[in-house]
């Protein structure tokens, strides 16, 4: 019988505990060797070389948390020249900037589909709205061009 493994701590011959034993701590009461309690590792720290929070790592699989992130500078573009259109829509250039770099950041950066389907929006909008305020101002000054020179006398 004394050759079996027994269940608790390895004792010497006489009875009493090796002299690194130390018996676990009560419940709620802290360790005081600072070693973390039964088989833990501290916070913040991996154990035995395993990734934190419970992620398997295999081989040549890239961590979700690492992944670089997306350029969205064309979406950004398209929203920043849509916005612009609206306060100088007059000049007609920041809707076909909007409208340019909304098709191409749909196309290249579907991650950001948002902000590029806003700057089209307001790219067309603006084009339609501003478009057809100069359309009615030269259709005027043209009318008025032609009605006016007609002066005769009475």
């Amino acid at each position: 019988m004394s050759n079996q493994p027994s269940q608790g701590p390895d004792y010497q011959r006489d009875g009493s505990p090796w002299p690194s034993y130390q018996p676990p701590p009560q419940y709620g009461q802290a360790s005081s060797s600072g070693q973390p309690q039964y088989g833990r590792a501290p916070y913040n720290q991996a154990q035995y070389g395993k990734p934190q929070f419970g992620q398997q790592q295999y081989f040549g699989q890239g961590s979700y948390y690492g992944r670089p992130v997306e350029a969205k500078t064309l979406s950004i573009a398209s929203m920043v020249c849509g916005i612009a259109s609206v306060l100088m829509g007059w000049l007609l250039l920041p809707q076909f900037a909007a409208i340019i770099t909304g098709h191409l950041a749909l196309r290249r950066e579907p991650s950001s589909r948002g902000m590029s389907i806003t700057g089209l929006v307001l790219g067309y909008l603006c084009l339609l709205g501003y478009g057809a305020l100069w359309l009615l101002l030269i259709v005027g000054l043209a009318v008025a061009g032609t009605v006016g020179s007609n002066t005769g006398t009475f």
